[in-house]
């Protein structure tokens, strides 16, 4: 939970609000590869989740990270609040690191299931998607003015 926290407050809390507000195109997208990228680094050095092929796992990882960034986003946009996208990744991470890919075996486990497999990419793809076919209304915190919902561009 600390971990996901941090990470929400920084991804989420801070810079997708950062993006939206500077007006760079598809904030989101932009969030979501970079939020994935930070983890580029240890995945090649080998300390984080990855499967029999590098660098199909980075691509695929790319996906599922990007995917999950809309879910996140929409998440914490929709409700004003970063506790969702916190509580959603903290899940995310005790389910798929802690109980899925221990459970899961073979020499090529990880290219089908884990944050870099073939099925959660596709998966988090098609979620994705359909997040993307709604009409978000973004609840914005004014200081002194409290809560107001804000009708944002479908560029998101």
């Amino acid at each position: 939970m600390i971990g996901s926290f941090g990470e929400e407050v920084g991804w989420r809390g801070y810079m997708l609000t950062r993006l939206i507000d500077a007006r760079v195109p598809r904030p989101v997208l932009v969030s979501g590869l970079v939020w994935g990228a930070w983890h580029l680094p240890l995945m090649v050095a080998g300390v984080y989740y990855a499967g029999p092929f590098l660098l199909l796992s980075i691509l695929l990882f790319m996906v599922t990270v990007t995917s999950f960034g809309y879910v996140m986003a929409y998440l914490r946009l929709t409700s004003g609040s970063i506790w969702p996208a916190v509580l959603l990744h903290a899940s995310w991470n005790a389910i798929t690191q802690n109980v899925f890919d221990l459970f899961t075996k073979g020499e090529s486990a990880l290219l089908w299931t884990g944050e870099s497999g073939v099925f959660v990419a596709l998966a988090l793809l098609a979620v994705a998607f359909m997040v993307t076919r709604k009409q978000w209304t973004i609840i914005r915190t004014l200081p002194g003015k409290g809560e107001r919902p804000v009708q944002e561009p479908r560029s998101l």
